[in-house]
């Protein structure tokens, strides 16, 4: 993914079409978008079966792995310095003007809340 912070690699599961989804993973040396692998195929199995009139069946599924992290150059300190600008660029890349939910861990949660004070309109 093309952003104004330099490229991200992310790994997708799903239909673009759908929801997003946008996982962000924590800051431990070994952390990258893999970490989230079981709980996407759980929350698409769980949308599948109780999805409905008020909730969608199916979501496109979005983990990164931030700068600096697994497949993605640059600096590791970009997601805690620019939390709010680089997932609101990730979510315009992705040709969307929000994303249905975004989901963190440790580091990851943290960049997520601030995003979301910064760039309220993003989730």
């Amino acid at each position: 993914i093309d952003t104004a912070y330099g490229d991200v690699f992310a790994r997708c599961c799903g239909d673009a079409d759908d929801p997003l989804l946008l996982y962000v993973h924590g800051s431990g040396p070994k952390n990258s978008s893999m970490m989230w692998n079981e709980l996407v195929m759980d929350v698409s199995r769980l949308a599948k079966e109780r999805g409905g009139a008020s909730l969608p069946k199916k979501f496109f599924h979005v983990a990164i792995d931030c700068p600096g992290y697994g497949r993605s150059p640059g600096d590791r300190q970009t997601i805690r310095n620019y939390p709010g600008g680089l997932i609101s660029s990730i979510v315009k890349a992705l040709g969307r003007r929000s994303a249905a939910g975004l989901i963190g861990s440790s580091q990851g949660a943290c960049a997520v809340f601030n995003c979301m004070l910064e760039c309220p309109d993003v989730a």
